[in-house]
């Protein structure tokens, strides 16, 4: 009886072993995130958090950022301001930003193209890659 034990003991150590080497062999090296996210060529890699106005702005802001970034890459003065405001009443929330950017360009044109663009649900963020044109 004590035999048959031991070995129910060691069949079940076994199995846990096996389960777990399974689980860790499924899963992708890289989680499906793009690996210019991490190390972009060229360009510049830009990125927007949730946004008031929905994903098409969420979209527009990260395009945005990204061709700042570029145009500072390339020595143009890039200068950018944001005001939020968030007021609650009631339980009733109401945002509202507002953002004034500027530049300085001495005859010199930056223009760009987002080459690639990764959407992560989980944390609800939207990357740009924008290289120049």
């Amino acid at each position: 009886m004590r035999g048959m034990m031991s070995f129910s003991s060691a069949k079940w150590q076994l199995m846990i072993l096996l389960s777990f080497l399974t689980a860790c062999a499924q899963q992708p090296v890289n989680n499906g995130v793009p690996q210019w996210l991490f190390n972009p060529e060229v360009g510049v890699v830009a990125s927007c958090g949730f946004h008031i106005g929905g994903r098409y702005q969420q979209e527009e802001c990260a395009i945005q950022r990204g061709r700042e970034r570029l145009a500072a890459e390339q020595g143009v003065e890039v200068s950018s301001v944001a005001v939020i405001k968030e007021r609650v009443v009631n339980g009733q929330e109401s945002v509202l930003m507002n953002k004034e950017t500027t530049s300085n360009v001495n005859n010199q044109k930056v223009k760009a193209k987002v080459r690639e663009f990764y959407y992560d649900a989980q944390r609800d963020e939207y990357y740009v890659w924008v290289v120049p044109n």
